[in-house]
């Protein structure tokens, strides 16, 4: 993990997942805001390793068109710099494969006994929660809060998923939007950190050169 470490055990502990293709402004405002109004101890960004669904429908013949695992992870470390009670975690990466929310959960749930888990989801992912692996294993071990995406402010989990739903001020970002802009402008903007911007140019993603 990186970023700032809390003084006392974290009792209060948000997961925001992600394949941060790229991580933007909108996820680190997301955690902060998540935060702030669920006075959670600490928000975790869990980087994919496969995000199984989203590679599965964003194949192109052969051809996976989400960037390296390592390059996700860096910009995802460079994007908290500077953030209190923000962390990034490889965990998912680590253990290779598939990335399964219910086996994320699992892990928390032993490495940080008796904290309270709180998955931070957006409303445009919400009403998917019944084609996870496992669903009921994320019931069990999680607390559901729906972060209202602009454009899916209506989007809520299928009926039987308790949740929350944090009335916060969320930016209007993805990051699909933001690599079609980068692809078709070869520039960069500030809906990304510095360091995230670094590491886009070093590695010459989103057809902008070094």
């Amino acid at each position: 993990m990186s970023g700032s470490e809390p003084t006392v055990a974290p009792r209060r502990i948000g997961l925001l997942g992600g394949t941060f293709d790229p991580p933007h402004l909108g996820h680190t405002a997301a955690a902060l805001e998540a935060r702030r109004l669920l006075d959670l101890d600490l928000v975790v960004l869990v980087v994919a390793n496969d995000p199984w669904q989203k590679t599965a429908e964003a194949r192109i013949g052969d051809a996976d068109v989400v960037s390296p695992a390592d390059v996700r992870l860096a910009m995802t470390r460079a994007a908290v710099v500077g953030l209190n009670g923000i962390r990034v975690d490889d965990v998912e990466i680590r253990r290779g494969g598939p990335s399964y929310t219910a086996e994320t959960l699992a892990h928390f749930s032993e490495t940080q006994p008796g904290a309270d888990l709180f998955l931070l989801l957006g409303s445009d992912i919400a009403p998917r929660l019944d084609t996870w692996v496992r669903p009921d294993e994320v019931r069990r071990r999680t607390t559901i809060v729906v972060m209202k995406r602009p454009g899916f402010e209506e989007g809520r989990p299928p009926a039987g998923w308790e949740h929350q739903v944090l009335h916060g001020s969320f930016p209007d970002l993805a990051s699909t939007d933001l690599r079609e802009r980068f692809v078709a402008s070869g520039e960069l903007d500030d809906s990304v950190a510095s360091g995230v911007a670094e590491l886009i140019r070093a590695h010459g993603l989103y057809g902008i050169g070094a």
